[in-house]
């Protein structure tokens, strides 16, 4: 029997409650807020931009003979049951320019997998492709530039959600379409580049990104990230005791 966390009573950031799942069943992902994602401990981590070296159980790809290796207890390797999510950290974003798309993170590529461009108009895109059906989820980030931030994409196969966050308050989601149930990728990844990526479709291969500086790449296996925060059951027993006091001293003035 597999025992892995799901979305419950959020602590410290991270949600708890046990979930328990058959073994053959897919697992349960573990929800995290954006805030507490840097509390959990990433699967594959890279610093520098460029193609994926270095992963344990194949190197270059992001698939499932590759990444699948880096999964936590309660997982499996299969990129179209297991949820992901990925972290990009961007310093000093600048205005877009040009006319091709600029990779921040592709998986992969050959007609299927996920990517992360930066676009005409100041938007970051989120895209999600398994051979022709395209998603893509973009945010305006005019406001960013010039600033620092973190990227966080995640795509969740348990209620078939993509979403979106940028810094601490631009956020986005969208419903992923039927047939398109996948973030892996059949060339190898990359970071602030692309490899041999169809992700955004059309032919269109795109340039590396080069509108800022990135610092850091993580990716989370079966971790989704959800922008609805549920506060501590310690925290709502404070509020109810703050919430009597003041009816409390109401009363008292009253009565006065």
């Amino acid at each position: 029997m597999d025992i892995s966390i799901t979305k419950g009573i959020l602590t410290t950031g991270l949600t708890i409650g046990l979930a328990f799942m058959m073994s053959g069943a897919h697992a349960v992902p573990i929800t995290a807020s954006l805030g507490s994602l840097n509390s959990l401990t990433a699967d594959y981590s890279k610093t520098a931009t460029g193609i994926f070296t270095g992963i344990p159980g194949g190197g270059a790809s992001f698939n499932n003979a590759d990444f699948g290796a880096l999964n936590g207890t309660g997982t499996t390797t299969n990129a179209s049951t297991d949820s992901a999510t990925f972290k990009l950290s961007v310093a000093n974003l600048g205005a877009f320019t040009g006319v091709t798309d600029q990779y921040l993170f592709e998986s992969g590529g050959a007609g299927h997998g996920i990517g992360i461009v930066y676009q005409s108009g100041n938007l970051i895109t989120f895209a999600q492709r398994t051979v022709s059906p395209l998603n893509t989820l973009s945010l305006d980030v005019t406001s960013l530039i010039g600033q620092s931030f973190d990227i966080v994409a995640s795509l969740s196969l348990d209620d078939n959600f993509m979403r979106l966050f940028v810094g601490a308050s631009l956020f986005g989601e969208l419903a992923i379409g039927a047939g398109s149930n996948d973030w892996d990728g059949g060339n190898g990844g990359a970071f602030g580049q692309l490899n041999s990526s169809s992700v955004m479709g059309g032919g269109a291969l795109g340039a590396a990104f080069a509108s800022g500086t990135l610092s850091g790449f993580d990716y989370y296996h079966d971790i989704v990230v959800d922008a609805s925060v549920i506060p501590e059951p310690t925290t709502l027993a404070l509020l109810g005791l703050g919430l009597a006091g003041i009816g409390y001293r109401r009363r008292q003035i009253k009565s006065a």
